[in-house]
């Protein structure tokens, strides 16, 4: 797999914290007061300390262990024979009019990011889909934009999706409605440039991946036996199924209490006074509520029950899926290195001294210092989880309109996400593709720019109109 000269660019920011740990001091934002916490420097064994607690940390555990779990699953099918031939298949079918494929896939993982904010979720079909695009002999670059870019332009434009529009709804007072128009217009302005971008993309109408490659990249091998793909379509779709059912948030999107209800009504049934199914699923939550620890099951079932259609021996699947996790494995642990960065920079509490500097450089609201500083905390804090809790308090405590805060902090973090190199979905599509991040910088960092001046431009427009 060819470097992508991430780790050294994550390893620098994680010295940068260290040293900004001895020069600035730290403090908190709690109940819309800055609170001085005084210098909390990072001494040489704190390092090791905080580099074991961020492999340590429940969540980013789990997400390290979701996509080692996407990795087993693929294992699976690209042994089973059909799946190769499968993707061939769809891809010569559209011979001729590649780009339509190209505009469909993005389009699709545009509107499931901006609706639901499915993020990193949506790489359970990524490998798919990037296979298709390759075998129509696009390069790299152009599957991940498809991909990986699509995934980042919904969160820019994120509509009403929970886990961004919502949680920042939630902290700044506005609603899932607030500024909906400014939102399809952040979000339709970026997908017309990505649209724009695909269709001119040209393509080689060659495979001209290795062997290597092609094991790398989950494409598969080149096998024929009797056996039918259909398991292979069942299980893709069982787990597209399961995500819209298992991770929409129904209840504080759409207010849809049934799932909920239907769980506890299952948990609580009683065979002769004994909660037989709350043992036997053990706790589970309601659909709604599922995110990587239950999807992460389903994957490995299913990786399971296809090994077993196709006639390979318990061994033999374990064995696959093994390989299929140790080849996603780096992309993996750079994905996890960016957490850290995170849980170092939460830690030594350096940025709410920063923001505050930004922020008060001018007695009233200021876009322009605003901006500066959602940039910067949505670069160290990595996920909207954790940009909620250290970055968009002291936003949101200045005197401005709350659309106004909630479209600075949602459209600034999603062009972030586009362009730093702490930002995870970056990270997993260009290590696992094997683009270095420098030629992303390269050939992405004009539409970059002229995302970011569409996102300014709307939220200059919502203070004024």
């Amino acid at each position: 797999m060819k470097k992508t000269g991430l780790f050294k660019i994550l390893m620098c920011m994680i010295l940068g914290i260290i040293i900004i740990s001895w020069i600035v001091p730290a403090s908190f934002m709690q109940e819309g007061t800055l609170s001085e916490l005084g210098m909390y420097r990072i001494g040489f064994f704190d390092i090791f300390q905080l580099l074991f607690g961020a492999f340590q940390f429940k969540y980013f555990i789990q997400v390290l262990i979701f996509i080692l779990c996407v990795g087993a699953f693929y294992g699976v099918l690209t042994k089973t024979g059909k799946y190769r031939a499968w993707i061939e298949k769809i891809a010569a079918s559209f011979k001729g009019i590649e780009y339509i494929f190209l505009v469909c896939t993005a389009l699709v993982l545009v509107a499931l990011s901006s609706v639901f904010s499915y993020g990193l979720l949506l790489f359970m079909f990524i490998p798919f889909l990037i296979g298709i695009i390759l075998s129509m002999g696009y390069e790299k670059i152009t599957a991940f934009i498809a991909t990986f870019g699509a995934v980042l332009i919904g969160e820019i434009g994120n509509t009403i999706g929970y886990n961004i529009n919502g949680v920042i709804n939630e902290a700044v007072g506005t609603t899932l409605t607030s500024g909906l128009v400014y939102k399809l217009i952040m979000l339709f302005i970026p997908l017309g440039l990505l649209i724009f971008y695909l269709v001119k993309s040209k393509h080689n109408g060659i495979k001209n991946l290795d062997d290597k490659s092609e094991e790398e990249l989950f494409i598969g091998e080149k096998s024929s036996n009797k056996y039918s793909v259909v398991p292979i379509i069942v299980a893709l779709s069982l787990l597209f199924v399961f995500l819209v059912i298992g991770c929409t948030n129904w209840s504080d999107t759409f207010e849809i209490e049934a799932f909920t209800k239907a769980h506890d009504a299952v948990m609580a049934f009683k065979i002769k006074g004994f909660e037989i199914f709350k043992y036997l699923f053990g706790n589970i939550g309601a659909f709604g509520t599922w995110n990587y620890a239950e999807m992460s099951v389903l994957l490995i079932l299913l990786a399971l029950v296809v090994g077993r259609f196709f006639r390979m021996k318990h061994s033999e699947i374990l064995n696959n899926m093994a390989q299929g996790a140790k080849r996603i494995l780096k992309p993996a642990l750079l994905v996890i290195l960016s957490y850290t960065v995170l849980y170092f920079a939460g830690n030594v509490l350096f940025y709410p001294t920063i923001a505050k500097f930004l922020l008060n450089a001018t007695s009233k609201f200021n876009v322009f210092f605003s901006a500066l500083d959602v940039i910067l905390g949505s670069a160290l804090h990595v996920d909207m989880t954790y940009v909620i809790a250290y970055v968009v308090p002291q936003i949101a405590a200045q005197d401005a309109d709350a659309t106004v805060i909630m479209l600075l902090c949602q459209g600034l973090y999603g062009v972030t996400m586009l362009a730093a190199p702490t930002s995870i979905l970056l990270i997993l599509g260009l290590s696992y593709l094997g683009i270095p991040y420098t030629e992303w910088i390269k050939k992405t960092w004009k539409y970059i720019l002229i995302i970011l001046a569409v996102v300014v431009a709307i939220i200059f427009a919502s203070m004024l109109i």
